[in-house]
């Protein structure tokens, strides 16, 4: 009987021990990447995948609520040591970016890993758009300033007031050897245009746009312009 009770007692401690250990990891944003066994798949390998598909196909919302729900400390992670959390960051940066720092993505998240990025207040939204900017900025210097991630970092200056003069010059330049990469970042430019009394430069832009998109909404340009 005494030998059972001491099994038992220590099965009990070794449990605690465990789920300790668990909640530090999720403290810490480790949560995303548990002890694996070998031979154990991560499935996040693939939901990334599938997310970026999605991304392409302008599921821009429903990728971006599958990132943060695969990876709830992705705001923190660092990109520099892991490809996997550079793609996720560049898709859930890019989708702050498109929806002006306010996902709406409620539903699709759980309401403990929100955080901020409802963006309900002014601060949330700021802080989010200042948070999408880094990112992309850290995969733009990676990436050695290739034409897709200055694109995307513009893009995502696009929404931010003090960036919005260096946004633009990065993209006249992109375009002037015709080189932005997205539909989205002509739509940035063409907004840009138009903000800055440029009303034919802005149809322009808004023209090539129409031309590379594969959705309507890519061509979506602030309701200022």
């Amino acid at each position: 009987m005494k030998t059972k009770l001491g099994r038992s007692i220590l099965v009990l401690l070794g449990a605690l021990a465990i789920g300790g250990v668990a909640r530090n990891a999720h403290a810490c944003g480790g949560a995303w990447v548990p002890y694996l066994e070998d031979n154990q798949v991560d499935y996040r390998v693939g939901g990334v995948a599938r997310a970026e598909k999605a991304f392409t196909q302008g599921k821009i919302n429903a990728s971006a609520a599958s990132v943060i729900r695969m990876m709830p400390a992705v705001r923190h992670m660092n990109a520099k040591k892991s490809k996997l959390v550079a793609r996720a960051q560049r898709m859930l940066a890019l989708a702050v970016a498109r929806s002006d720092g306010a996902l709406p993505i409620g539903r699709g998240i759980p309401v403990y890993i929100r955080g901020s990025w409802l963006g309900k207040s002014a601060k949330d939204r700021k802080a989010n758009l200042a948070w999408a900017v880094k990112v992309l900025a850290t995969i733009d210097k990676t990436k050695k300033h290739s034409p897709a991630a200055q694109t995307d970092l513009a893009e995502a200056m696009a929404r931010v007031d003090a960036d919005k003069a260096q946004a633009r010059r990065i993209l006249e330049k992109l375009a002037k050897k015709d080189l932005v990469a997205t539909p989205e970042g002509y739509a940035a430019l063409a907004s840009l245009r138009a903000q800055s009394g440029d009303k034919s430069g802005g149809r322009l832009a808004m023209k090539r746009c129409k031309a590379m998109a594969g959705h309507p909404a890519a061509c979506r340009i602030d309701a200022k312009s």
